[in-house]
């Protein structure tokens, strides 16, 4: 155990190094793009008079308030898929896999693509969900269906698929951590208490990794939220997400409504992340 006072000078100082790259990195560029997305007027300068003309008008087009409706429901179906898929692997690896080293070799094998970029991963997709794609061909090769479905790429279908393949060991990782800090002889006492399978796991085991699966929404929210490269990778120019609004509007040079755009994808994401923490409390994580 640390013998540094938390109200210490040791402490204060040992924290300035982080806190001043924090303040570099993180909250002067997040303030000055809060800044910019009130600035008015046509001229483009720091002396721009303050105004919330850009926030009336970005909230006045219907079809910007559809696509911040489209983000919130692609960040809800994947944190169902991703957190039902990923609590199931995570499961299945604490709980099922008993060998110690065909555990760490299954982990490993769903760790390993993680180690490429997102980019080169959403890229990866492509030619299995093209028309003369894997997917296609084995769906023909089983006589499922008589010729190639158009429905997987350049679909919000194809962009969901891909995005579940990028997250879900987010959603399962944290899991994993939490089924393996439960002792065996829990659910061993329930078992000999004639405990059914099925209450042994709602009462004992999934309010013991609840933590795990809250820490595992939260990542899969925000990374879906912040998401534009898989979407513009995989959904080509057809579809669009908040990430990507913020994209187009700098590569248009609408500075204003990119800085906008980019507070309101800062706030619901802030939102979401104090949601999760009112749901359970993920800081007790840490003093296992």
């Amino acid at each position: 155990m640390s013998t540094i006072r938390i109200r210490s000078a040791a402490a204060f100082w040992l924290a300035v190094p982080a806190g001043t790259w924090m303040l570099a990195a993180v909250v002067v560029p997040t303030l000055l793009i809060l800044w910019v997305s009130f600035w008015g007027g046509r001229a483009f300068s720091a002396s721009s008079p303050l105004t919330f003309d850009n926030y009336i008008r970005f909230f006045s087009n219907a079809s910007y308030l559809r696509l911040v409706g489209s983000t919130f429901l692609q960040a809800a179906t994947l944190m169902a898929i991703c957190g039902t898929l990923g609590y199931c692997i995570a499961y299945f690896l604490v709980c099922k896999v008993t060998n110690g080293r065909w555990r760490t070799a299954l982990f490993l094998a769903f760790i390993i693509p993680f180690w490429t970029s997102t980019l080169i991963r959403a890229i990866a997709w492509v030619p299995f969900l093209g028309v003369n794609g894997v997917i296609n061909q084995a769906l023909m090769g089983m006589g499922l269906t008589s010729r190639p479905i158009e429905v997987f790429l350049y679909s919000m279908t194809g962009v969901t698929m891909a995005q579940v393949s990028l997250y879900t060991m987010l959603a399962a990782g944290p899991v994993v951590y939490m089924l393996a800090s439960i002792p065996p002889a829990l659910r061993e006492a329930a078992m000999t208490l004639k405990a059914p399978p099925v209450t042994v796991f709602r009462r004992i085991v999934f309010p013991l990794t609840l933590p795990g699966v809250v820490i595992g929404q939260v990542l899969v929210f925000l990374n879906v939220m912040a998401d534009f490269a898989t979407v513009a990778t995989i959904g080509g120019n057809k579809y669009a997400l908040l990430g990507n609004l913020v994209l187009n509007f700098y590569e248009g040079s609408q500075l204003r409504f990119a800085a906008v755009a980019a507070v309101l994808l800062m706030g619901c994401m802030l939102a979401g992340v104090v949601l999760a923490l009112r749901v359970v409390d993920i800081r007790k994580l840490g003093a296992r």
